[in-house]
């Protein structure tokens, strides 16, 4: 899997987990410890946010217990994913000819 690739599948289970929790924070115990890392990295980008201890404590209000870490998506992290996911896959030329760069071709 691309690093690209990688990436948008982290943006979609982070967007999939906010929408299903109605506060829009993915948990630490709902994503796979990969993915986890990956949101670092996404977050030094400026597409993930980790939630302060403040938005910590009012997570844990919420959730009847501690919240250790959680992150969402920021709004260049929804455009981001938006394009990821609406953008027309590359195909490879028919026959297995050598790609010229042209879209046309």
């Amino acid at each position: 899997m691309r690093s690209w690739e990688r990436a948008l599948s982290v943006l979609e289970a982070l967007c999939e987990r906010g929408q299903a929790a109605g506060h829009g924070w993915a948990l630490d115990t709902e994503l796979l410890p990969p993915h986890q890392q990956q949101v670092n990295v996404l977050e030094n980008q400026g597409l993930v946010e980790l939630a302060c201890p403040e938005d910590r404590a009012e997570l844990s209000v919420l959730e009847g217990g501690p919240v250790r870490w959680a992150a969402r998506l920021t709004s260049y992290g929804h455009d981001t994913l938006t394009y990821g996911c609406s953008r027309p896959r590359a195909e490879p030329p028919p026959g297995g000819g050598k790609r010229t760069g042209r879209w046309w071709s």
